[in-house]
C-alpha cells in the first residue's frame, strides 16, 4: 500500500475504528485472558535462562557434538578451586589447617554434587614412587641396567687385577638425566614445589580442588555447590585461622555462577530503568499524565505475546540464553515506537478540536502506514538473522521479529479504546460531523505539537536556515565513514573473549583468583578431553599428539598430555625383569663405588623392592578422572592440559590449538576424535560468527530493502528512505572503526538491528512529508519528527541502561546499539529533512 496523500481516512480506517471502539472491552477481555498463558510461558522461558556456551551454537556444531558425547561418557571433569591467599609465608601452616578442616566438610557432600577433593598430591606422588620403575619407559630401565652393568664389570676388572688401563676413570651410575624425565612424576606436586601441598609460601597461596559430580556447562549446580561451599568458609571463618587470610573461588563453577549472575544482574536493573526512564520521557513530552496508562499496557502485553508465541511451534522456543536475555527490554525500547507515533498523531488532531474517533481515524489514517512499514522493516532486520546457524542469533531473531509485529498489531487494536476511554478533554467548539472531510491543514502543526517540540522546533529551525551546509556535512561524514568501512576486516572482529567478561573479574573475580590458581598449578586444573571409538584410535592420535607437543604446534599451548598409559604402565612384566637384574648387578661393592647423592636417586627410580604389576583397581582414583568412562572403559580418552596463558583468550591461537589437536585426533582411515571443552566451544562461536555476520547482515539490508519497495511503491520516497538508511549505517560502521568498538557475539546483532532502526524513523517522516503534499518539511520534523524523536528517546533509553552492565559483552552491545539510534536519528530528522528542502527549493526554481 503506497503512502496516501491528504484525501483523509477511507472507509476501511473509518470501520477499524468503529470496530476497535464498539468492541473495545470485548477487546481488552480477550487481551488480558491470553496475556495470562502468555505471562506464564515468558516467565518459564526467563526460568529457564542458560548461560551454557554450547547454547549459542547449532547442536550440529563439532564442540557442542563433542560435549553432548562428553556429557554421556564422563562423569566430571569440571573443578572449583577454593584459594587462601595469606600475608606472610609464615602463615602458610595455617592456610592449610583451614583447608584441612573444609576439606573434611566437603568430603561429605552427596556424590552427585562432588566427585573427589584433593589438597595435594600426597597419595599420587606415594604410589608413584612406590611403583617408580613401571612409570619409566623400559629403554630407559635398560639404559640403567647397562650403566650398573658396566660400573659392576669395572669393579670386578679391578678387583682381579685384569683391568686393561689403570687410568680409565670409572663408569658414572648418574640418574640425572633420567630423573629430570620424570620429575614432574616422582618428587614434585602438581605446584611445581617438593612438598605434597598445592601451596606455595612464595606466592603466599594454598588450593583446594574440588571436582564436580557431574558435567554441566551452565550454572544451576554449580550455584549450589558454590553457595554450599561459601557457607562452610563462613562457618569456619578463615579469620580465626590467620587475621590476614583471604578465600576466593575459581575455575569451571566459580566462572558459571559469576558470568551468569552478572547478567542477571545486568538485566535486573536494565528492565527497572528503562520501564522508569520510558515512562519519564513519555510524560515529560506529552505533559499527560494518561499517556503512560495509555502507552505501557498494550506495550506490556505486545512483549509477552511475542515470548509466548515464540515457545510455540514452529518456533520452539524453550530457554533463553545468553544473547536473548535482554530482548524483553529491547522490544519494550523499539515496539513503543509505533504506539508513540500514533499517539502524536492522534494528539495534533485533537489539538485542533477535532472529536477523539475523529481524530483516532486521521491518527491511524496517517500513522498507519509508515508504522506498519517500520514494524515490517524491524521485523525483517530480526528475521535475518533466522537464517545463521548461531542459535544465539536464531532467537534473537524469531522472538526480535514477533514483537515488531505483535507490538504494531496490539497497539492499534487496544490503543483506540483506551484513548476513548481515558481522554475527556473538554474541546473548545462542537465536534464536527463524523466522516466530514477534515478542515484544510495549516502550513504549521497546532500550537500544543510547537510547545511540546521545543528541541524539535530548534531542529526545524537549524535546518531551514541551513539546509546546505547540512548536506554538505552529511556529504562529508559520509564519505569518511564510507572510506573507514572500506577498511574492514577480520581485525575489526573482537578476538580476545577476555575482554567480554565481567569488567571486574581481573581485579577480585574469579579472572584474578583463576590466574593464581593457573601459576600455582603449572596448567589449567580442567584438561580438554579427546574421545574415540577404539583404544587402537586413541593411541595413535596420543603418539601424534605427543610429538606435536614435544617438537611441534601444541608446545608452546600444552602443559601435559595424560593418556591411559600415564597412569597404567604397559610393559610392566618385562619392566620388572629389567628390575631384578639391575638389583642383581648392583652388588654391595657397586653400592659402595656410586656417590651417596646419586645412589639415592638409584634407589628412587627402582622404588619398593617387593615390586608387583598393578592393576586398575590399585590405582588412586584421581588417576583415572577423565580417563574412566561411566561404565568402566579406559584407554579411550586422551587428556591435554594447556599452558596458563592469556594467549587461549584469543581467537587466532584458539583456534590454532583446537585445529591441530583435531586434525592430530584424525587417524588414516578418517576415523576422527571428539575434541571436548570450553576452548573447543569457544573457538566454534568465533567461527560460526565470522561466517554468520555477513550472511545475517546482507539479508537483513536486503530484506529491508524489499520492504521498503512493497510498502512505499513510490520511486521517490524509497529512495529517500533507502539513503537515509545507508548514510545511517555508515557511520554507524565509521563510528565504531574510528573508536576501535570490536564485533562480538552480542554487539554485532546492533548492526542487522539498525537497519530496521533506520527505516523506522526516516519512513515515518517520508510518510508524513507525501501525505502533507511534498510541501510541509517543517511540519514532518516538527510533528513526526518529535515522535520519532521521542521513539528513539526510549529506544536509547534501552540500550544505555546495558552501559552500566557489568559484564563487558553486554556494554558493547549496547554501546553499538545506541550509535546506531543517534546516528540514524540524525540522517532521519536532520540530513534528510535538509535534502528535502533542498529539492523543493530546485523544483521551484525548475518550475518559475
Amino acid at each position: 500500500m503506497a503512502f496516501q496523500r491528504s484525501s483523509g481516512p477511507g472507509r476501511t480506517t473509518r470501520a477499524f475504528v468503529k470496530f476497535t471502539l464498539r468492541y473495545g472491552k470485548l477487546l481488552w477481555a480477550i487481551a488480558l485472558l491470553l496475556a495470562i498463558p502468555a505471562t506464564w510461558r515468558t516467565v518459564e522461558l526467563y526460568a529457564h535462562l542458560k548461560s551454557d556456551l554450547e547454547e549459542l551454537l547449532p547442536r550440529s556444531a563439532p564442540s557442542v557434538v563433542a560435549i553432548d558425547e562428553m556429557r554421556a561418557r564422563n562423569p566430571g571433569l569440571q573443578y572449583l578451586g577454593v584459594l587462601v591467599d595469606f600475608a606472610s609465608p609464615g602463615d602458610l601452616p595455617n592456610a592449610e589447617r583451614f583447608l584441612d578442616d573444609l576439606m573434611a566438610r566437603v568430603e561429605k557432600y552427596p556424590p552427585d554434587m562432588v566427585r573427589s577433593v584433593r589438597v595435594g598430591t600426597s597419595e599420587e606422588r606415594t604410589f608413584v614412587q612406590k611403583h617408580a620403575p613401571l612409570y619409566i619407559d623400559i629403554d630407559d630401565l635398560k639404559k640403567i641396567r647397562e650403566r650398573v652393568e658396566a660400573r659392576r664389570d669395572f669393579e670386578v676388572s679391578h678387583a682381579s687385577g685384569t683391568a686393561l688401563d689403570e687410568d680409565e676413570p670409572p663408569p658414572s651410575v648418574d640418574m640425572g638425566d633420567i630423573e629430570k624425565k620424570y620429575d614432574s612424576r616422582i618428587k614434585k606436586s602438581d605446584s611445581g614445589s617438593d612438598r605434597d601441598r598445592f601451596a606455595s609460601a612464595e606466592k603466599r597461596l594454598a588450593l583446594m580442588t574440588i571436582e564436580v559430580g557431574g558435567f554441566s556447562t551452565g550454572a544451576e549446580k554449580a550455584r549450589a555447590l558454590l553457595n554450599r561451599v561459601k557457607r562452610d568458609v563462613a562457618e569456619l571463618d578463615p579469620k580465626k585461622y590467620g587475621p590476614t587470610m583471604r578465600v576466593g573461588y575459581a575455575s569451571d563453577v566459580a566462572i558459571s555462577v559469576e558470568e551468569l549472575d552478572a547478567l542477571q544482574a545486568d538485566l535486573s536493573v536494565a528492565s527497572v530503568l528503562v520501564i522508569l526512564a520510558v515512562m519519564s520521557v513519555i510524560v515529560l513530552y506529552y505533559r499527560w499524565w494518561k499517556s503512560i496508562a495509555i502507552l505501557i499496557p498494550p506495550l506490556l502485553l505486545a512483549t509477552v505475546y511475542a515470548f509466548a508465541i515464540a515457545s510455540l511451534p514452529p518456533f520452539n522456543i524453550t530457554e533463553l540464553n545468553s544473547n536473548t536475555a535482554f530482548l524483553g527490554t529491547i522490544i519494550i525500547g523499539n515496539g513503543i515506537n509505533f504506539s508513540l507515533v500514533l499517539l502524536a498523531r492522534y494528539r495534533e488532531e485533537r489539538g485542533r478540536n477535532q472529536s477523539v474517533e475523529r481524530s483516532l481515524e486521521l491518527g491511524i489514517w496517517g500513522a498507519r502506514p509508515g508504522t506498519l512499514a517500520a514494524a515490517l522493516a524491524a521485523g525483517a532486520s530480526y528475521a535475518s538473522l533466522i537464517i545463521t546457524e548461531f542459535r544465539g542469533f536464531r532467537q534473537f531473531g524469531f522472538i526480535g521479529g514477533l514483537g515488531m509485529l505483535t507490538s504494531w498489531g496490539v497497539a492499534y487494536i487496544l490503543i483506540p479504546s483506551l484513548l476513548k476511554w481515558l481522554d475527556k478533554d473538554k474541546m473548545k467548539d462542537e465536534e464536527p460531523v463524523k466522516g466530514s472531510i477534515p478542515p484544510p491543514r495549516e502550513s504549521r502543526p497546532s500550537l500544543m505539537v510547537e510547545r511540546r517540540g521545543s528541541i524539535m522546533r530548534w531542529v526545524a529551525k537549524l535546518t531551514e536556515s541551513a539546509p546546505v551546509s547540512i548536506v554538505a556535512v552529511t556529504m562529508i561524514l559520509t564519505a569518511l565513514a564510507a572510506v573507514k568501512v572500506s577498511h574492514f576486516d577480520s581485525s575489526q572482529l573482537e578476538y580476545d573473549f577476555a575482554k567480554l567478561r565481567r569488567y571486574d573479574t581481573w581485579q577480585n573475580g574469579e579472572g584474578y583468583w583463576g590466574r593464581r590458581m593457573d601459576d600455582l598449578l603449572g596448567h589449567y586444573v580442567t584438561p580438554t578431553i579427546i574421545m574415540f571409538d577404539t583404544p587402537e584410535q586413541a593411541q595413535e592420535a596420543e603418539k601424534k599428539i605427543r610429538d606435536s607437543f614435544e617438537h611441534g604446534v601444541l608446545q608452546k599451548y600444552l602443559a601435559e598430555v595424560r593418556g591411559v598409559d600415564d597412569v597404567l604402565p604397559k610393559d610392566q612384566d618385562a619392566k620388572i625383569e629389567e628390575v631384578k637384574a639391575i638389583r642383581e648387578a648392583l652388588t654391595p661393592a657397586v653400592r659402595a663405588a656410586i656417590p651417596e647423592d646419586k645412589r639415592k636417586s638409584l634407589d628412587d627410580v627402582l622404588g619398593d623392592e617387593n615390586l608387583k604389576p598393578v592393576a586398575l583397581a590399585d590405582l588412586p582414583s584421581t588417576f583415572l578422572t577423565g580417563l574412566r568412562e561411566r561404565d568402566g572403559t579406559v584407554g579411550r580418552q586422551v587428556l591435554v592440559f594447556p599452558k596458563p596463558n592469556d594467549f587461549l583468550w584469543r581467537a587466532e591461537p584458539m583456534n590454532e590449538f583446537v585445529s591441530t589437536l583435531r586434525n592430530l585426533s584424525t587417524d588414516s582411515s578418517g576415523h576422527a576424535g571428539r575434541v571436548a571443552g570450553s576452548l573447543p566451544l569457544t573457538s566454534d562461536i568465533v567461527a560460526s560468527i565470522g561466517r554468520d555476520a555477513p550472511i545475517a547482515s546482507v539479508t537483513s539490508l536486503a530484506g529491508v530493502v524489499l520492504v521498503v519497495l512493497l510498502i512505499i511503491r513510490r520511486a521517490r520516497a524509497t529512495f529517500y528512505v533507502i539513503l537515509s538508511l545507508v548514510i545511517g549505517v555508515l557511520w554507524l560502521g565509521g563510528a565504531t572503526m574510528a573508536l576501535g568498538v570490536k564485533i562480538n557475539f552480542a554487539n554485532f546483532i546492533a548492526f542487522p538491528i539498525t537497519f530496521g532502526i533506520g527505516v523506522d524513523y526516516a519512513v515515518n517522516v517520508i510518510a508524513r512529508y507525501e501525505q502533507d503534499d511534498e510541501t510541509d518539511v517543517r511540519g514532518a520534523i516538527m510533528s513526526t519528527g518529535g515522535a520519532v524523536g521521542l521513539a528513539s528517546m526510549t529506544t536509547i533509553i534501552g540500550y544505555s541502561s546495558l552501559l552500566l552492565a557489568k559484564t563487558r559483552a553486554l556494554f558493547y552491545f549496547g554501546l553499538v546499539a545506541v550509535m546506531g539510534e543517534v546516528s540514524c536519528l540524525t540522517t532521519a530528522v536532520v540530513a534528510l529533512p535538509a535534502l528535502l528542502l533542498l529539492v523543493q527549493r530546485f523544483r521551484r526554481r525548475a518550475s518559475a
